[in-house]
């Protein structure tokens, strides 16, 4: 079984030019190779990615009558609670009958900001809403905008890194992830009391939707797998204390596929596993602003490699993408 890279980042935070066009190789061949990647010394306080699992746990450990409260149904940009087998990753890689995901979800997202034409714009397909925060834990909120914080932070030095990589100035994308449309999701996968239906999994095959994704994610049994270019499916095993950094749809099409946005699921637990296949992943899905023209960047095409895709808008793809994995929800009675 092949393992994913694990790369340290420190160097890129210091100044010694051979350290950082090492690790620039180093990313560049992951990306190439994998399209995942093991972050180590990313500088997010191991305190708060504890407080914020935590937080979470927690909130999944409500009743259901009140989660429910916070229900996603209709609302803007799918922020708040889904309930188990509600949405299907699959549908968003062709499979549009594949059957709900078993895996509830809690979403939030960037909100309106007073004044800012931009965050208010109709044409902002809800990408900017009103975040559906739950009664309790109160603490919730605070833990998961601190978060945000941090990893959107941490999600800009990886992407003036890939640049660097890709042989762009370092600044190249951060007018085009000025006024993101990121988004921030807890996937809880509950222990399972009754078989799957044929074909379920607790997440199925697909392929991240923005730019990169950072999962903080535990080792317990029905974890994720990642394709890799032998089409073989690969375990992916947590490291404490990182982050497992993925690239999604937008990052392949910006580099006309030189970097992988790579097939991953995440797999039902043997089914003698018991309350130990309990699993919860926090996610962030970093996205560009949504009117950010994804298309071919200067230094991954020329006269025998043409752009092989069209220019998008970015919110227009996500929208796309949620309105596939939220499908299942408008099939249920």
């Amino acid at each position: 079984m092949q393992q994913l890279p694990v790369i340290d980042i420190a160097p890129w935070f210091g100044s010694d030019r051979h350290a950082i066009a090492a690790l620039a190789r180093d990313i560049d061949a992951a990306c190439a190779e994998w399209g995942f990647l093991i972050v180590r010394s990313h500088g997010i306080d191991p305190a708060l990615m504890q407080e914020v699992a935590d937080v979470t746990r927690e909130f999944f450990d409500l009743p259901l009558d009140e989660k429910l409260r916070s229900d996603s149904s209709g609302r803007a940009g799918g922020r708040g609670y889904s309930r188990l087998e509600t949405k299907s990753h699959a549908r968003t890689s062709g499979e549009a009958a594949a059957p709900g995901d078993l895996r509830e979800t809690f979403i939030a997202g960037m909100e309106p900001v007073p004044g800012d034409a931009y965050r208010a714009a109709p044409m902002a397909y809800g990408h900017f809403a009103p975040n559906l925060w739950p009664e309790r834990p109160r603490r919730m909120r605070e833990a998961w905008e601190a978060y945000a914080d941090a990893c959107d932070g941490l999600c800009r030095e990886i992407l003036r890194l890939a640049a660097c990589a890709l042989e762009l100035r370092a600044t190249w994308f951060d007018d085009k992830i000025d006024r993101h449309i990121s988004r921030f999701a807890a996937q809880h996968y509950p222990a399972l009391d009754r078989p799957p239906a044929p074909g379920q999994l607790r997440s199925g095959a697909h392929t991240d939707f923005g730019t990169l994704t950072l999962l903080l994610a535990e080792d317990k049994p029905g974890g994720l797998q990642v394709m890799g270019k032998d089409g073989q499916w690969h375990d992916v095993k947590p490291v404490p204390g990182t982050f497992i950094v993925n690239l999604g749809d937008m990052m392949a099409r910006w580099t006309n596929d030189r970097w992988r946005s790579a097939p991953h699921r995440v797999v039902n637990p043997p089914h003698d596993a018991g309350a130990s296949a309990r699993r919860l992943s926090i996610v962030y899905f970093h996205t560009p602003n949504y009117d950010a023209v994804i298309e071919c960047v200067p230094s991954c095409a020329d006269a025998a490699h043409p752009p092989k895709y069209p220019p998008i808008l970015a919110g227009e793809h996500l929208a796309e993408k949620l309105r596939q994995v939220g499908s299942v929800a408008e099939e249920r009675p």
